[in-house]
């Protein structure tokens, strides 16, 4: 059972209970574009030699809508995307994450 999705579908808990794929892609969407507009304001935090900095920009971009943004995730996964014809970007394997950010 994957603690990221709701029982018996693909669709990623969120804070905001949505249950519709579709509509949270659609609030997903809006709410990451909202926070990259505003992303100046984290600016001075980031260091790019770290990868702390990269959990910083996910918890930016995505506390609103997920409880786990910025987490290392415990599960390995694939993510359908509709800009990649709903093939999945080559995510690293849950154990290798931090190794893999820290290469």
């Amino acid at each position: 059972m994957d603690p990221y999705v709701y029982e018996g579908t693909s669709i990623l808990k969120n804070k905001l209970n949505i249950r519709d794929e579709q509509k949270l892609i659609d609030i997903e969407a809006q709410l990451f574009i909202a926070n990259v507009l505003n992303i100046d304001s984290i600016i001075n935090k980031i260091n790019i030699q770290s990868y702390k900095s990269i959990q910083l920009v996910h918890y930016f971009l995505f506390q609103e809508i997920y409880s786990w943004a910025d987490e290392f995730r415990n599960v390995n996964i694939y993510k359908s995307e509709q800009v990649l014809n709903n093939l999945s970007v080559t995510y690293s394997d849950k154990q290798q994450i931090e190794r893999e950010l820290e290469d």
